[in-house]
């Protein structure tokens, strides 16, 4: 079960939504196991029930109980034996955990770090009382709470990779990243430079994340055309340039996907795809 929530209007500039999740080994054939696509967001995350493992390149990546990760670039999989593993999580827009924190976010793509190194700050008071809520609002609430504190009496200045991500999206990850840095009137080294810093990855890959999420919320697994329709909507040179993207970010070819063997892909990246708003 995946559940999200509204973010306070103060949190707006930094966080998309928050959410719950919840996942019962019973609803598998075996363990737990759920692949997830690149999103374009960073994370931070609150595990209160059992407990997750991480997985890229098939390398085993170790995840601690609270932890933040920004951008992550190819497909990655959670996995547990736990009989129900739920967490509680903070979706941040492409720069908030720059602007809440002041990360080097390159530090942080593909790459979970404990969020007690992020905020700087002891948990366990906080781990004390998140435990021992049982409501799930409650403990959504909770976390809102502890970036609150953190953000303290700190204003929101947005800036030219702010209007450029915004760019980015309204053109649904098709505009050039040249036309981009022109519009903006800014050298397009300074750019990659200050992008890669502030989102963790550079232009051209967020970019290419941005289009791909887009033609993928359009997905028809049963229609073989329907892909080749998209790829010449969204701007792909070819269909040997989006097989490799499609093989990238979801882990197969799009005649070997099956949608239906990914639950959580097809509610949160298709049915209602949360990431892209």
């Amino acid at each position: 079960m995946f559940t999200t929530y509204p973010v306070t209007k103060k949190l707006q500039p930094y966080v998309s939504f928050y959410y719950d999740l919840n996942w019962k080994r019973k609803d598998y054939e075996n363990d737990i196991r759920e692949t997830v696509l690149p999103s374009g967001k960073g994370f931070m995350v609150f595990q209160y029930k059992g407990r997750f493992r991480g997985m890229m390149d098939t390398k085993e990546q170790f995840v601690p109980k609270y932890y933040t990760i920004g951008q992550q670039t190819k497909t990655y999989t959670l996995f547990s034996d736990h009989e129900t593993t739920a967490l509680s999580g903070v979706a941040f827009k492409p720069t908030g955990l720059y602007h809440m924190f002041g990360q080097n976010m390159a530090l942080l793509a593909n790459s979970p770090m404990d969020s007690k190194t992020v905020l700087g700050s002891d948990l366990t008071h906080f781990e004390i009382s998140y435990e021992k809520e049982s409501r799930t609002e409650m403990k959504v609430n909770m976390v809102e709470g502890l970036l609150l504190n953190q953000l303290e009496d700190k204003k929101y200045v947005p800036s030219f990779i702010d209007i450029a991500i915004d760019m980015m999206n309204r053109s649904l990850g098709c505009e050039p990243i040249t036309k981009i840095t022109k519009k903006l009137n800014v050298s397009e080294r300074y750019f990659q430079k200050k992008f890669k810093e502030m989102v963790g990855i550079t232009p051209s890959e967020y970019n290419r994340i941005v289009r791909f999420n887009n033609l993928f919320s359009q997905f028809d697994a049963e229609d073989q055309n329907n892909y080749k329709t998209l790829v010449a909507l969204f701007n792909y040179y070819d269909l040997a340039h989006f097989s490799k993207d499609f093989k990238k970010y979801c882990g197969e070819t799009p005649k070997k996907f099956h949608l239906d063997k990914f639950k959580f892909v097809k509610e949160a990246f298709i049915k209602n795809p949360i990431f892209l708003k």
